[in-house]
């Protein structure tokens, strides 16, 4: 069996980023990126790349300059034989010597490395997480994922309404916390009067680039209302910045999103020091590239969480990643209301009652294309 080809799909969502109202869900990104394989027997495998679309189509379509050297990753991957994931992987890494090995390279090869485990789990009958080599979850708990509202009472809404929808932990993230952090503790506190002690609260967005006093009075303010962890609150390459913090945080810090290979991650948890490794699996170099950060990051007794804020597809990547991972602690669920998103699947990831989502059991990823949502909002 060889890889016949590969698309590269972007979709435009016909909405703006952003959040309204209490009752509204954010909206956006306005592009997304899908990456699709197929072999020459006839099975295809997907991936989801959180990053911008147009740059990562330009990496994996870019002509040959030297070969082995500077090459598009569509050059290096057509022929291969798609369960050969490792070998592959270092090809494609060794591709970008010349042009950049981390950043959007690498998020390319994290949408390629996604889609060849959808196809290996599809080829040998088994989900990914059994290819993993084994599941150790059944289901996660999940965190409804989505942005701060402007005013306490906002904030109290949107709790009240996360929690009829099932969730028994919710991220509020960037917007009127990061425009001015000391009000975003009145919102903090809103959410938390609402929610009561049943409901893990998280916290995402930059407090500052580096006055650490000032993000330190912040993140323990914070403390007073039981968040569970402080995400981002610093760009992830502050490493210097991250372990001061940390130092005197009385909250979980938790950070990574934004950087990719195993040699950054070896940087964040030896010199910044976070308590939670919060790698993206589209951006930090696929499954097969974060299974090495998840047990780099064990060996380091840090706790690890996926960042995971774009379509099912990922979801149900990182889903098959917490699931081998002893242990996992949350599974981000994205409550962006954006078709793109959200409808991008025939047979949706969905929140169970008791505010778990089930690790997917049908081969590979478990995913199965809605090709109608597709051909609607796809631009290239």
């Amino acid at each position: 069996m060889k890889i016949q080809s590969i698309d590269t799909i972007i979709l435009e969502s016909p909405y703006e980023y952003g959040v309204k109202a209490a009752e509204q869900e954010s909206t956006g990104p306005k592009y997304s990126c899908l990456v699709r394989i197929r072999t020459d027997e006839g099975i295809e495998g997907v991936g989801d790349v959180d990053s911008h679309p147009h740059v990562i189509k330009a990496m994996i379509d870019a002509p040959t300059a030297t070969p082995g050297l500077i090459d598009g990753l569509r050059n290096v991957l057509i022929g291969m034989n798609p369960l050969e994931t490792d070998l592959i992987w270092n090809k494609l890494y060794e591709a970008g010597y010349y042009y950049g090995r981390r950043g959007g390279h690498l998020q390319a090869i994290s949408g390629i490395d996604i889609a060849l485990w959808d196809i290996k789990g599809k080829v040998l009958n088994q989900s990914v997480s059994v290819l993993l080599g084994g599941r150790f979850h059944e289901k996660m708990k999940a965190y409804a994922s989505t942005l701060f509202r402007d005013t306490p009472d906002n904030m109290k809404a949107a709790v009240n309404k996360y929690r009829t929808l099932g969730f028994k932990a919710i991220k509020f993230g960037w917007g009127s916390f990061t425009q001015n952090p000391r009000y975003g503790i009145s919102l903090v506190e809103a959410a938390r009067k609402e929610a009561g002690d049943e409901i893990d609260i998280m916290v995402d967005g930059y407090i500052t680039n580096n006055d650490i006093v000032f993000a330190t009075e912040i993140v323990n303010r914070l403390a007073e209302f039981g968040v569970y962890w402080m995400e981002e609150p610093l760009p992830s390459d502050n490493l210097i910045g991250f372990r001061k913090l940390s130092e005197n945080a009385k909250v979980r810090i938790a950070t990574g999103e934004q950087l990719g290979g195993t040699f950054e991650y070896a940087d964040l948890i030896e010199k910044g020091n976070p308590d939670i490794v919060q790698f993206d699996i589209s951006r930090c170099g696929g499954l097969t590239e974060a299974k090495k950060i998840v047990e780099m990051a064990r060996m380091h007794s840090k706790l690890i969480c996926p960042h995971a804020w774009t379509s099912d597809i990922l979801t149900a990547a990182s889903l098959h990643l917490n699931s081998n991972t002893p242990d996992a602690i949350f599974q981000e669920f994205c409550t962006n209301d954006t078709p793109t998103s959200r409808d991008i699947a025939l047979n949706p990831i969905e929140l169970t009652p008791d505010g778990y989502i089930n690790v997917p059991t049908l081969p590979g990823l478990g995913i199965s294309l809605n090709e109608e949502i597709i051909e609607r909002y796809k631009v290239v």
